[in-house]
């Protein structure tokens, strides 16, 4: 999945802006993945693969662990 993309998913789970969710993200080449964050205080972040699934994390999950828990497979679980 690219930016573009994965863009309008994190704006929804992350509650900002589109642009603003583009403005913070990175892609992450060697999962195959892009990295949202929010800058703001209490924020959370959100790791977005190329199938579309993906982790959530507060602010209080440091970068390591999110990086690592989506590396060994775990994901959201989104309950309908």
């Amino acid at each position: 999945m690219n930016t573009r993309t994965a863009t309008p998913i994190a704006a929804r789970i992350l509650a900002l802006r589109p642009n603003d969710a583009a403005r913070n993200s990175r892609v992450l080449p060697e999962i195959a993945a892009v990295h949202f964050w929010d800058p703001s205080c209490s924020a959370g972040a959100v790791i977005i693969g190329a199938d579309g699934a993906y982790l959530c994390a507060d602010s209080s999950v440091p970068w390591e662990q999110h990086l690592n828990a989506y590396a060994a497979g775990h994901r959201t679980s989104v309950t309908q």
